[in-house]
């Protein structure tokens, strides 16, 4: 039946069939439309977040390094024999000394380090190595010969930086060069060592068994060495 006021008609039986399911694909593909937008949106923030983290993790843990490989040789009564004291050809790992610290090794730092001539304190042999098992740089003090020309370190070690994996194109950790610029893989060459290319790539999840890695480069001149 229909009622018709002021000439419009109005009908009392309801939306047909046709009418619902129109509205219910119109309202399905705008849902598929948000949740598809949502799910972008997160999927890019955790990407971006993944991407901070591990621009953050390298560029911290490049520095810390670098400032440390600078002390090498570092003798200033010229009675130590600082120096390179290992490398390895893969890149992966860098041994030196500096006579740094006169306090006994284990000491809580050295806050106010004095040279006394000799390499047996705190901190004063110190071995930088990539553990590609485990994907970590490993900080090790004083080495034992157990592991000396191995791509490994024995001694007394700690994580400097995690979830390091190996660089894009071959490119070493540690790239040793000369003062002409020449690279050097060879540890009987190592004193001709005068600057190292520190390159570090660190890998971070970002969701979805997604993954984003993030690779950073530094050059040092080691400034106590060939003086």
């Amino acid at each position: 039946m229909k009622r018709v006021f002021f000439g419009y008609a109005h009908s009392n039986d309801g939306f047909t069939l046709m009418e619902l399911l129109i509205a219910l694909g119109l309202t399905a593909t705008v849902l598929g439309i948000m949740t598809a937008f949502f799910m972008n949106f997160s999927r890019a923030s955790t990407i971006q977040n993944a991407s901070a983290g591990a621009q953050h993790s390298a560029r911290a843990g490049l520095e810390y390094i670098m400032q440390d490989i600078r002390m090498a040789g570092l003798d200033p009564l010229e009675k130590a024999g600082a120096g390179i004291e290992e490398i390895t050809a893969s890149g992966k790992k860098l041994r030196f000394s500096s006579d740094r610290c006169n306090l006994p090794v284990a000491s809580s730092g050295c806050p106010n380090p004095e040279p006394d001539g000799d390499l047996d304190d705190d901190s004063e042999i110190v071995t930088y190595w990539h553990d590609a098992d485990q994907k970590t740089l490993k900080r090790c003090l004083y080495e034992l010969p157990a592991t000396y020309g191995l791509d490994s370190s024995s001694g007394s070690c700690m994580v400097v930086l995690e979830k390091v994996i190996a660089n894009p194109d071959g490119i070493p950790i540690f790239t040793f060069l000369d003062n002409d610029d020449a690279i050097i893989t060879n540890n009987n060459d190592r004193s001709l060592i005068r600057s190292v290319i520190l390159t570090l790539t660190v890998e971070e999840p970002a969701g979805r068994g997604n993954k984003v890695a993030r690779t950073y480069s530094s050059r040092v001149r080691l400034r106590n060495i060939g003086l």
